[in-house]
């Protein structure tokens, strides 16, 4: 805690880049510039809309290196995400609010949208923000504008317009960790009424794990893509805007590391310790040159997996001016591909038995592997009138549809929890919203927002398995077999979702708000492996909440200081989240209702410039996320052998172990989280100047595992950034350093007690968790 202490002084005295800085800025000779958003759908500026949101700009995005959607942590105190070796599981969590699951068939809690579109899956988020204009993380309910997927928050991604006169830029980066990207932009004019700008990267990470059976790295990263928009003004009051993209990221080998082992694990009745064992194969030849533990970068497996991301996405906008309004219409289609392999027993040893070797899709394998491709498309259209004057009446009225389609297969062997199935889900959405503000002369300002949502979802499964059964009765419901009755259903409900708020002008640049607003995300198939006629019949309730929230924004001190801080309360009812169960005697992944959850806090966001050459910032949340009620939750694995409170169900029987996990902390919800950031800038004389920066981030501690097991929990720690660069005229050069002290952590625990017969955690490791220098060469012209 010292450290922390003495790290937050010394970025009140230092520089970084600014971490919250204005989505568009309008010119001020002195102090703060002015932060205009679009979080109401609707521009305004940041300070007078009763919405906690932190905006982020291109240039924070340069100067921070925010290369990729995860580094958004950076800038935003609420935001975490939890990671794995495949970005389909990985989660984005606000306020300690997120959705971990494997099903095809769940909606997020947090929407992303980019430039007007919702993505389809949120695995199509964790990409390279590449030539972005700025970035909107807005906290709480944001449904009644933005869709049902967004109860807990939604993030507003918005890349750069076409420029009236040529311009460009170019960078190079390069650093010590085994890495490099280059990226560049061309925009400029076609004719008098119609502009372009086209944007292209590319990266390659060599990954920060030695696989030391053929001494391969694992968890590299290869990544490219190009984004191009066309912006034509038709007429004097019809404006079109173009915008296709192509993106792709791939990994040559995936891995999870060893974080702990326990080789003193006695039975109840045994007099030596348990030797850890996968089908009956000891392991301990596969962990020869590896040392458990937080450091370990080293693994032993004959797999090395693969991922493969692609997506192609393509938007049309129309805007015509009506005079008193302007008509809006967003048409847009999306197509991502995924496929991935990777290693389940995490050894190279031979421990199939029987079974033959894997050959497909990775060859070859003397061990138990799983992978499996997805394929997702998405159109939707939506049409939205936006008041544009000046009254005090403004609003927006719009209507939304949206298609989408997403398939997967998967397979998982060849020995033990044998799987190969395919799954199909459809969602069909058509909605309506409306939003008002009016503006009192005793400046109070009164708003409300609703969205009426009616949705369609279907599903289908097919148990593929030479083993699968099909539907006979009902006391002999198979396990949807080819040709099975009841493995495929449709669902349909119509909600409506609501927001009210008071805003109140308390001083020039000082105003307080008060809100209430619900949210609502699906019925949900859970389209993964275990799938029975049950899941058809009784798909997994939808998840409502109600938030309640205060806030005070305010700038004082001639503009140089800003202060904004938010209080909220939100209750949730039917949480959809994915734990372990026991599915025909074995503990696997099952998506469910959790119960009631309460999420509760502060944040606080300030900025000031004291002077020109310095600026501070500081955002920081205290977060307390709890399960209210969660009777009769699986028992982590091994908790049976070694914890306490868990026990065989009796209400009903039946569930096999069970424990009571109501009034506990959600999983990967830091307490306190604090972001503190300063920059000096320093006239070097000529034409050039000098910038250092210098930013903190921490965190406390977290459980990774919903249902609590205590190997499964991070520390508390602070990741130090710092960087010094020197610019003259076009040209810019950064030298940086991330994670200054080289402090540790996770982006993801599990436990194998299930397959080993002992506790054997391993760890998701983030290419941040590890100290790396670099050089970044900038031009613009």
């Amino acid at each position: 805690m010292r450290k922390s202490i003495l790290l937050a002084s010394a970025a009140a005295t230092v520089l970084a880049a600014p971490c919250l800085a204005s989505a568009q800025e309008k010119s001020e000779s002195t102090g703060l510039a002015e932060i205009v958003v679009t979080a109401t759908k609707r521009s305004a500026n940041l300070q007078s809309v009763p919405v906690a949101v932190t905006a982020i700009t291109g240039e924070t995005i340069q100067n921070q290196r925010i290369n990729e959607f995860g580094d958004l942590t950076r800038a935003a105190a609420s935001l975490t995400l939890t990671q794995s070796t495949a970005s389909p599981n990985n989660a984005i969590i606000l306020r300690g609010i997120g959705t971990y699951a494997f099903s095809i068939g769940v909606e997020p809690s947090v929407a992303v949208i980019i430039d007007d579109v919702p993505v389809v899956q949120q695995a199509q988020a964790f990409d390279n923000l590449a030539d972005v204009e700025r970035i909107e993380v807005l906290r709480g309910p944001q449904g009644t504008l933005f869709g049902k997927n967004a109860s807990a928050g939604a993030i507003n991604i918005v890349t750069r317009d076409p420029s009236p006169r040529l311009e460009g830029r170019a960078s190079a980066t390069v650093t010590t960790d085994h890495a490099y990207k280059v990226d560049g932009a061309l925009s400029g004019p076609i004719s008098d009424s119609t502009g372009y700008r086209v944007s292209a990267y590319y990266g390659h990470y060599d990954g920060n794990v030695r696989n030391l059976s053929n001494g391969h790295r694992l968890n590299d990263n290869t990544s490219y893509g190009v984004h191009g928009k066309l912006r034509s003004e038709l007429t004097d009051k019809l404006v079109l805007s173009l915008s296709g993209s192509y993106a792709r990221s791939k990994s040559d080998g995936t891995a999870a590391t060893l974080r702990y082992i326990d080789l003193n694990y006695i039975p109840a009745g045994a007099t030596t310790p348990v030797i850890p064992k996968y089908n009956g194969v000891p392991i301990l030849p596969a962990l020869a040159g590896i040392t458990p533990g937080p450091n370990n970068r080293r693994t032993h497996v004959d797999d090395d997996g693969f991922t493969d991301n692609k997506q192609a996405s393509f938007s049309g906008k129309l805007s015509y001016d009506l005079g008193f309004a302007n008509l809006i219409s967003v048409t847009s289609y999306q197509d991502w591909k995924y496929n991935f392999s990777a290693d389940v027993d995490g050894t190279d040893l031979a421990v199939n038995g029987a079974a033959p070797n894997v050959t497909n899709p990775i060859a070859p394998g003397v061990g138990v592997s799983n992978s499996g491709p997805y394929h997702a498309t998405s159109f939707t259209q939506e049409v939205r009138l936006t008041s544009k004057t000046e009254g005090p009446l403004s609003y927006v009225v719009g209507a939304f549809y949206a298609d989408s389609k997403t398939t997967r297969a998967f397979q998982r062997g060849p020995a033990l929890l044998l799987a190969n199935w395919t799954g199909w889900q459809s969602t069909r959405s058509l909605a309506a919203f409306a939003g008002v503000d009016y503006k009192f002369p005793t400046n109070t300002t009164v708003s409300g927002a609703v969205r009426i949502n009616n949705e369609r979802i279907q599903d289908s499964f097919v148990n593929l398995l030479s083993t699968a059964t099909v539907y006979t009765s009902p006391t002999s419901i198979g396990t949807c077999g080819a040709g099975s009755q009841l493995c495929a259903g449709t669902n349909t409900d119509t909600v409506a979702t609501w927001k009210l708020s008071v805003n109140q002008e308390l001083a020039p640049r000082v105003t307080g708000y008060v809100s209430v607003a619900t949210g609502y995300k699906g019925f949900a198939y859970d389209i993964s492996s275990g799938y029975t006629p049950l899941r058809t019949q009784n798909p997994v309730q939808p998840e409502k909440s109600t938030s309640y929230e205060g806030g005070i924004k305010s700038r004082f001190f001639d503009n140089r200081v800003q202060l904004n801080v938010a209080a909220f309360l939100t209750n949730y009812n039917n949480f959809q989240a994915q734990s372990s169960q026991y599915i025909n005697g074995a503990l696997q992944q099952k998506l469910n209702n959790v119960g009631k959850l309460r999420t509760k806090g502060v944040e606080v966001e300030a900025q000031a410039k004291p002077v020109d050459w310095l600026r501070l910032d500081a955002s920081v949340a205290y977060t307390d996320a709890q399960v209210l009620s969660f009777p009769n939750a699986a028992c982590y694995p091994g908790q049976a052998q070694t914890g306490v409170g868990c026990a065989p169900s009796t209400n009903p029987p039946g569930l096999g172990n069970v424990q009571d996990r109501s009034n506990t902390q959600l999983p990967n919800s830091p307490k306190l989280k604090f972001n503190l950031g300063a920059s000096l800038e320093h006239d070097l004389g000529g034409d050039m100047k000098g910038v250092l920066g210098l930013t903190y981030q921490h965190q406390s501690k977290v459980n990774f595992d919903l249902l609590g097991n205590p190997l499964a929990e991070q520390k508390g720690y602070g990741v130090l950034n710092a960087s010094a660069s020197v610019e003259k005229g076009d040209i810019k050069a950064t030298l940086f350093v991330n994670n200054l002290f080289n402090e540790h952590f996770v982006s993801g625990i599990g436990d194998g007690f299930g397959s080993y017969g002992v506790h054997l955690t391993t760890q998701v490791l983030s290419r941040d968790s590890d100290r790396y220098f670099g050089l970044k060469v900038e031009t613009k012209f």
